[in-house]
């Protein structure tokens, strides 16, 4: 995390706990759009949202330690280190964020996307933002 701070892609801030429960509310308006998209047969955009549903639910968990990311890359470090390194949470939510980052970029940038690793996703994301929920609501 310490490059990621030098180099400002991660910031110390204040939140306010109003913060940390706002950006878990946009990843869980994330997931419904994804999973609409989903039975829209839009399967590309319901991986980008899927994707974008779990950015923000882990978000809200470096926002809850005092931290801003401003990248994908810093915020995975920091959730690394702050949640799955201390055993806060189970490497299964870091999982889920890593293959949302594969998945959208394939089907951001390759156009190579399914309805299989839409539903995937969608699951594993819904799985991970309810744990993320409940630990939020335990603080």
């Amino acid at each position: 995390m310490d490059k990621f701070i030098a180099k400002g892609k991660l910031k110390q801030v204040n939140i306010t706990s109003d913060m940390v429960l706002k950006e878990l509310e946009v990843g869980k308006r994330d997931l419904e759009a994804a999973k609409q998209s989903l039975n829209n047969e839009n399967y590309k955009w319901s991986t980008i949202q899927a994707y974008y549903a779990i950015f923000h639910a882990i978000g809200s968990l470096i926002f809850a330690k005092g931290y801003r990311e401003e990248s994908h890359v810093a915020l995975k470090v920091a959730f690394k280190e702050l949640y799955i390194d201390t055993e806060i949470l189970d490497d299964s939510i870091l999982k889920t964020l890593q293959r949302g980052m594969d998945l959208r970029e394939m089907a951001d940038y390759k156009e190579t996307f399914s309805k299989n690793s839409a539903e995937i996703i969608i699951e594993s994301v819904t799985n991970a933002i309810i744990v993320i929920e409940d630990y939020i609501k335990k603080q």
